[in-house]
């Protein structure tokens, strides 16, 4: 089973826009959101357009309809991915609240002091993050499958970590890193072995592949519609149903209810139980739609196609000697994602000129932080593709990371920047650190993948005598850094605490004129990169 992908191109009317002063749209950030075919947003729009309405609430001809549809988009959705019926399918406004509902419904119900949650890591932050907090509260521990140098998990310790004191396994299904399909069925069947229950986070293979909630052996599976050709705002939560009857909600409000009096509620039926307040209508009708059209595609021609995407590009970029890639080998199937470092160029730097090509990938750590930890990088350079990514773009992608040092310096060369920072990221203030300092403090900006360190030596009467860092950021940060270093230098160290305006005045008079539409706003970047490296500095002072 196959399919033209320049066919399935047409059916996206945003792939046909230019962006970047005319550049074709080159879309390689699929594994944050696809997007959405026009039969899918015609589907939203028909609902506002004709009979937009509450659902289960109004004896009337709109509000029938409307209900009508939402459940009917259930059904659809429950069967899309192997469920029974609509009674295990339970919308919510994205796969991270469809976590959170089996942590505060099941997780806080079942786990207590000596118990154990076991997730890996590779984990999205949605998953570890929460499991972090529910052990908090419960008392539980939380263990983590290792990943192995290739990428994969390493099975002879996930046979170690899950034991009989573990209630529940969380793993994803498909690493949005690493683009790695996890062997969930063994996992499953190793954590029910010991009567544990199975989360299955599938935002990243309910999009991509044929998922079947039995073959997978889960009790319970997350995802959402925006990553699936369908709209933001609407997720799904895939429960056995004999498990969601013991549950008990945690949103309470209208729909969700059967009979309340001053003294006690009662709980609807499944799935309404657990969808409080006005429901998201017409996201389920629409994300309805997007599994029709995916199912027409053929999930397994969405699978192969990918791969085979995959496969391409990270054979072409094993080929270079300044690009490392991350996850499993060439020739080991993966989803349709590569990530991927450039020697030398921060993942912002080549992001932003990647961006002047009209080529959109995500830079940063891709809300895995610990998995970066794992990997020893702050972050990395992400392209995933979907139905609709050529090999041309994937060759635009190529041509534009050949010689990325030289076109990052080109770019800081450019009107776009003021020539000082091309000055200091070439001749930096204090690069490389000091080697005995009177302390150091970390700086990071977490959601980018910046990563550095600041090194000060300060003198007898209290003054600033010198400033060094070590960074892992981008080139605009570094210059940033460098900039501070140079200003800083002999200042009283206590003045730090009121140099917020100072610094942003500074910043204004050196660096007039740029260009502020930029995705990552060159003006912006300096100011919050100025910002979070002196508020660092203000914490090693107030540690110190």
């Amino acid at each position: 089973m196959s399919f033209d992908a320049d066919e399935v191109r047409a059916d996206f009317p945003i792939l046909q826009r230019t962006v970047a002063d005319g550049e074709p749209l080159v879309y390689l950030d699929n594994a944050a959101t696809t997007q959405t075919p026009e039969r899918v947003s015609t589907a939203e729009k028909s609902f506002y357009d004709e009979y937009n309405a509450n659902v289960h609430r109004g004896i009337h001809t709109l509000s029938h309809e409307a209900s009508v549809a939402y459940e009917d988009a259930h059904d659809r959705l429950a069967e899309f991915v192997g469920a029974e019926g609509r009674e295990e399918l339970i919308f919510t406004k994205n796969a991270t609240e469809a976590v959170n509902l089996v942590a505060y419904g099941y997780g806080v119900q079942h786990l207590d002091e000596g118990d154990a949650v076991v997730t890996t890591e590779m984990e999205h932050h949605a998953s570890l993050v929460t499991w972090q907090q529910i052990a908090e509260q419960t008392g539980a521990d939380v263990r983590y499958v290792e990943v192995d140098d290739d990428g994969r998990l390493d099975m002879d310790h996930a046979r170690e970590v899950i034991d009989d004191d573990v209630e529940l396994l969380s793993v994803v299904h498909v690493s949005n890193v690493l683009g790695t399909v996890n062997p969930v069925r063994e996992l499953a069947d190793l954590a029910h072995d010991h009567d544990a229950a199975v989360l299955v986070d599938g935002a990243q293979s309910v999009p991509t592949r044929p998922v079947d909630v039995d073959d997978l052996g889960a009790d319970f599976l997350a995802f959402s519609g925006h990553k699936m050709a369908g709209p933001t705002g609407i997720g799904c939560l895939y429960g056995e149903q004999e498990l969601l009857e013991e549950m008990e909600p945690f949103l309470f409000g209208g729909e969700m209810i059967r009979h309340v009096t001053f003294d006690e509620s009662t709980w609807n039926e499944l799935p309404w139980k657990f969808e409080a307040g006005t429901p998201p209508i017409a996201e389920g009708i629409a994300l309805a739609e997007a599994a029709d059209y995916l199912d027409e595609l053929g999930m397994d021609a969405v699978r192969e196609h990918e791969n085979d995407l995959a496969q391409y590009l990270l054979a072409e970029l094993e080929d270079r000697d300044d690009v490392e890639t991350y996850g499993p080998p060439p020739g080991v199937e993966r989803s349709g994602l590569v990530a991927f470092n450039v020697d030398g160029v921060h993942g912002h730097d080549l992001s932003e000129l990647l961006d002047d090509r009209g080529i959109a990938v995500r830079a940063g750590d891709h809300c895995t932080q610990p998995l970066h930890d794992v990997l020893d990088i702050p972050g990395s350079v992400r392209a995933s593709f979907y139905a609709y990514t050529t090999r041309e773009d994937v060759d635009a992608l190529l041509d534009a990371i050949e010689d990325a040092a030289g076109k990052r310096d080109a770019m800081l060369a450019s009107e776009r920047y003021h020539d000082r920072i091309l000055e200091h990221f070439e001749d930096p203030t204090g690069a490389g650190g000091l080697r005995d300092p009177t302390f150091r403090k970390h700086s990071e900006e977490t959601s980018c993948g910046d990563d550095g360190e600041f090194h000060v030596d300060v003198a007898e009467d209290g003054t600033i005598e010198r400033i060094g860092f070590v960074s892992q950021s981008c080139a605009v940060s570094s210059a940033v850094a460098s900039i501070l270093a140079e200003y800083l230098e002999g200042r009283p160290v206590e003045a730090l605490a009121g140099l917020d305006g100072e610094i942003e005045s500074l910043l204004e008079g050196q660096y007039p004129g740029m260009r502020e539409e930029c995705v990552h706003g060159p003006e912006d970047v300096i100011r919050e990169g100025a910002t979070e490296h002196l508020h660092s500095l203000k914490a090693g002072v107030s540690d110190d």
